[in-house]
């Protein structure tokens, strides 16, 4: 796998918005190194890391009112990067500033525009079941090291689910049906209908579902690392329809770190037993299992890409094609990318 090189002109999310408080956060996304603090008034700041003065971490420091203030030297910024302050009253030259990453706070993530396009909003996810009232959700958070388009690949293909998961998401009908995939414009969206099926493990704990069951797996993936997966499953037969209310979904973000690891944001919501702790605890815990043992292969995945020397590339099979329309779109877009700072370069 080549070095990767990442999409600036899209949001990725910095952090759930439960782990920023007045105590600054330091993270590296897409190889750059950034602080994400919250304010007074309650609203969450990305800069870079690196103090201008002597490059250094403006995430050693703390909060003041709206301002970050270095540990180092006390200098503040405030989340718009500009110089509020310098000990002594030292005036700040004109162009003393620290790099601002433009921030939106939404459902339960707060997201970072990377590029130096005008911030597009109509990029973001729609992850509105992560904080409607509607919704039940269980969050969660994996620090993986691995390329994040692996962990891509792994949501899209749930084939794996029969062999990876057997004691939590495993059940009849994935591996043997196709998935159905269609690309519109810059998104994928796909899907599996299954019927007549043996329950999975998830199922039977916490809808009860014991006999056979008529299952479906919908995807909807858009760039640059987005994945919302509605899953849903009912007694086999109790209804004509393709598919009904979900019985959870699953909302992911895999922000690149580097380009052997990444940050996992995820949540599970489901429509139901709102409320209900002990619903809540049995997600919990089980998608936490699932996702750990996503995490353990993907990871030794990674590490025998990296040491293969014969040059032999990634196979693909028919349950791969979701997967692979996402790796295509992102090159796509990195070639657009790249035109467009070419263009303004000769300007």
């Amino acid at each position: 796998m080549a070095d990767t090189v990442f999409l600036r002109d899209q949001w990725y999310i910095a952090a759930a918005a439960g782990e920023i408080t007045s105590a600054p956060l330091a993270r590296m996304i897409c190889g750059e190194p950034v602080v994400i603090f919250r304010g007074a008034d309650g609203k969450a700041g990305v800069l870079t890391d690196r103090c201008p003065h002597r490059k250094a971490p403006l995430s050693s420091g703390e909060v003041i009112g709206n301002d970050i203030r270095c540990g180092y030297h006390g200098i503040r910024f405030g989340r718009d990067g500009a110089c509020a302050h310098i000990p002594g009253d030292i005036p700040a030259p004109a162009d003393f500033r620290a790099r601002a990453f433009p921030s939106i706070e939404r459902h339960g993530f707060i997201y970072m525009w990377m590029g130096e396009a005008a911030p597009d909003e109509s990029l973001l996810p729609d992850f509105f079941e992560n904080d409607d009232p509607a919704w039940a959700p269980v969050p969660g958070y994996l620090h993986i090291e691995a390329n994040y388009e692996l962990m891509i690949d792994n949501i899209l293909d749930l084939t794996h689910v029969v062999f990876v998961h057997k004691t939590t998401l495993a059940g009849g009908g994935v591996a043997e049906t196709p998935l159905a995939v269609e690309v519109k414009g810059d998104r994928i969206f796909a899907r599996r209908m299954m019927f007549n099926v043996d329950t999975a493990p998830i199922y039977k704990a916490a809808k009860g579902l014991h006999g056979k069951i008529d299952r479906w797996q919908i995807f909807e993936w858009q760039p640059p690392s987005f994945v919302k997966v509605i899953l849903g499953a009912r007694e086999a037969g109790s209804a004509l329809e393709a598919e009904g209310q979900p019985t959870h979904v699953v909302v992911n973000g895999f922000t690149p770190e580097t380009d052997r690891s990444l940050h996992y944001f995820w949540s599970t919501a489901r429509p139901w037993g709102l409320g209900d702790a002990k619903a809540d605890a049995l997600y919990k815990s089980m998608i936490d299992l699932a996702f750990a043992e996503d995490m353990s292969i993907v990871e030794r995945q990674q590490k025998l890409i990296d040491s293969d020397t014969s040059g032999a590339p990634l196979r693909a099979f028919p349950f791969d094609r979701s997967g692979i329309g996402a790796r295509r779109i992102v090159r796509r877009l990195l070639d657009e990318e790249a035109a467009r700072r070419g263009n303004r370069a000769a300007e």
